[in-house]
């Protein structure tokens, strides 16, 4: 999971606190929040992770032709 490569850039996003205490309880079963993180990201980047919009759309993001 973890790459050798120096790492000098940041992400951030703002979520509640419920999503963000979800997510760190479902993250320590793999390992450190941090580095969950990074594999989402570089599982996007090598298309080995796909998207699918929600059943009931929640954000902006998956608003077609607007």
């Amino acid at each position: 999971m973890a790459s050798s490569k120096l790492k000098s850039k940041f992400l951030v996003v703002r979520v509640t606190d419920k999503t963000r205490t979800k997510f760190h309880n479902k993250a320590q079963k793999y390992g450190q929040p941090s580095e969950v993180l990074r594999e989402i990201i570089e599982a996007f980047n090598d298309d080995r992770l796909t998207v699918q919009p929600p059943v009931i759309p929640k954000e902006s993001l998956y608003v077609i032709g607007k």
